[in-house]
């Protein structure tokens, strides 16, 4: 089992972008943004619960193209998959291997929340 905040990124060049707790807030239970934890379930639930509504796909699924039905649209606008993507574990560097990993399956609007779940708990957010 991995631990998020011991996780590496996968690939220092790919093109993402950190927000912070003000921004994720925002953007969270907005049509057109999916929230994702690459954590393993176990990891959750035993440190900081989840941001609700979240999806919980692992980072090997991810890397996979292993994604529910809801991550296939495509823009006819850009030719790339349009939804916006949030993604946040413990503390952001899973977070961050696991936006790299949807900019190369052809995601245009990825990010990850920069402090991870922790700064959403910090910030005084619930989780599930």
């Amino acid at each position: 089992m991995t631990a998020c905040s011991s996780t590496m990124t996968a690939d220092p060049n790919a093109i993402v972008r950190a927000i912070d707790v003000t921004e994720a807030r925002r953007l969270h239970g907005r049509a057109g943004v999916e929230f994702v934890d690459p954590r393993p379930a176990e990891v959750i639930a035993s440190t900081t619960g989840i941001i609700p509504g979240a999806r919980n796909l692992t980072l090997d699924r991810i890397e996979a193209g292993d994604l529910p039905p809801v991550f296939s649209d495509v823009s006819a606008k850009t030719g790339g998959r349009s939804l916006t993507i949030v993604t946040s574990c413990l503390a952001g560097p899973m977070a961050r291997a696991a936006a790299e990993a949807f900019v190369k399956l052809g995601f245009n609007r990825v990010m990850y929340l920069d402090g991870g779940t922790r700064a959403w708990v910090e910030a005084g957010h619930p989780t599930a």
